[in-house]
């Protein structure tokens, strides 16, 4: 009877140790993120909240809501390096928005990007480009 007990007592400990292991997510850092979201498509695909809802203007540059499928999705160009326009990152709670502000061509968009048990995902985009 002891030995069932003491076999059944580190059956239950071991449950615990393994549970708890399972329960503590490292905290994905933000520009490690966009890094990879920036540079492998595969990556970015796994990381955007299908089907996926942005603010688009449409022909009387009034937003308008549109759905995309993952079939559908074309990856996300995000270059901070080019002269064309300027990016902000603004963190807000679990959310960061990348503001996307051109130079004398009309580029307008805010990438809203949202923390989710410690990854980040793109949640939606907001595209007020001319």
């Amino acid at each position: 009877m002891k030995k069932v007990l003491i076999i059944f007592c580190v059956f239950l400990l071991s449950n615990s140790l393994t549970a708890q292991k399972k329960a503590v997510v490292k905290e994905e850092i933000f520009s490690s993120f966009l890094k990879k979201f920036k540079e492998n498509e595969e990556f970015q695909l796994s990381r955007v909240n299908f089907p996926l809802t942005v603010k688009v203007n449409n022909d009387d540059f009034e937003l308008v809501d549109y759905v995309i499928a993952k079939k559908d999705y074309k990856m996300v160009k995000l270059n901070d390096k080019g002269s064309q326009y300027q990016q902000n990152e603004n963190p807000k709670n679990n959310t960061i928005i990348i503001k996307q502000r051109g130079k004398d061509n009309g580029i307008f968009i805010d990438y809203v990007f949202m923390n989710k048990k410690g990854l980040w995902y793109l949640k939606t985009w907001v595209d007020m480009s001319t």
